[in-house]
This record gives C-alpha cells, structure tokens and sequence, in this order.
C-alpha cells in the first residue's frame, strides 16, 4: 500500500512537471518576431531548458505529444496547426527538437557543470540539421522553388544563429538555478516517502 502511494505521488509529481513544460513549449512558439521563412520564437530556449530539466525519456514525451496536439490541429506551433504543417518550411526543426532532446537530456548522467554546455550545442547542431535538410527538401520538392542549400543555410540559419547560441546559454543558466530548487523538491520527495514508510 505505502509503495503504491509512493509511486502515485512520483507519477503525479513527474505529470506535473511534464504539463508545465508542455504549457512552456506552447507559450515559447507564440512568443515569436516574423523574419524570413521561419520566425524567431522562444522556442530554442523553451527546447532546451525542458530537456535539461525533464531529462530524455520525459522531455521526449513532453515533444511528442506538442507534435501530435500541432498535427491534429491544435494552434501550438509558431504559425497555427494542422497537418498541413509538415509542409512547412520550418516543421524539419520542430522535429529537430523532438531528436535533440535525446542528447540534450543526458546531461543528469554527468557530473560535470560543462555538461550541459556541451550537450546542448550538441543538440543545437541536430535541430539546425534536421530543421536545413528539411527546408531544403520543402523548398525543392514539394514548393519547386529550385534552391541550393548556401540559400537554405542563408534564410533558415545565419540570421538566426547567433540568437540561438545566446538562447542556449541562457537556457544552462536558469537551468542551473532550476537544478538547485528540483534537487530540494526531490528530496523532500524523498523524505515523504521515507516517512509513510515507517
């Protein structure tokens, strides 16, 4: 009995912290400032400090289920929602987030404060490839447009890049000040738990 309330107030406990992350996601897209195909959004910061905080496994949910809300037709992307989206020149780094989460969110494995450096600008670098390949294809194949990928790399990364880099600094920052308030929350976790046991 007491081991499965413990473990009812860990799911409730990680639901939580899950649905927040989501709410930020969301709120992240919408925050966004039109230039070129693909508009600046908080989202690069958002992606980072829910993969940092959430870790791989939850942080990957936490992606798929805003992919599926946006695909179905829910507005929470940066530009609205529907199927239609994949054809979106930016759809590739929404994709992108999703597969750099699973790098991004090892960073609790590590015990070193320039982990979650490294492991973010690695993960910077998934999302701006996953998000120019896709772009290039889009541009290409499906709008016929005839671009090369120096254009691609022009429009979807060099006025962005920069912006980004400060984002996923920021992020490792607050994540930082995050880490110390979820360890306190943890414990106390654990501390409950301990004591319904006895």
């Amino acid at each position: 009995m007491v081991k499965k309330m413990s473990k009812n107030r860990s799911k409730i406990y990680d639901l939580t912290l899950m649905a927040i992350c989501l709410a930020l996601m969301i709120v992240g897209a919408k925050l966004a400032i039109p230039i070129g195909p693909i508009p600046v959004t908080f989202q690069t910061l958002a992606v980072f400090i829910i993969s940092l905080v959430l870790g791989t496994k939850r942080a990957a949910i936490v992606f798929t289920i805003y992919i599926i809300l946006g695909l179905i037709g829910l507005p929470v992307f940066s530009t609205g929602g529907g199927i239609q989206y994949i054809y979106m020149p930016s759809f590739g780094f929404v994709v992108g987030f999703l597969l750099a989460s699973l790098v991004i969110g090892l960073e609790p494995r590590f015990n070193k404060f320039y982990a979650k450096y490294i492991l973010s600008f690695i993960g910077l670098i998934i999302i701006n490839v996953c998000g120019l390949s896709y772009m290039f294809v889009v541009f290409n194949l499906y709008k016929g447009l005839n671009k090369d990928f120096i254009y691609v790399i022009q429009v979807g990364l060099l006025p962005f890049i920069t912006k980004d880099i400060f984002m996923v600094i920021l992020a490792c920052i607050i994540y930082s000040r995050l880490k110390i308030v979820l360890h306190r929350e943890e414990k106390e976790e654990i501390i409950l738990i301990n004591d319904e046991r006895v």
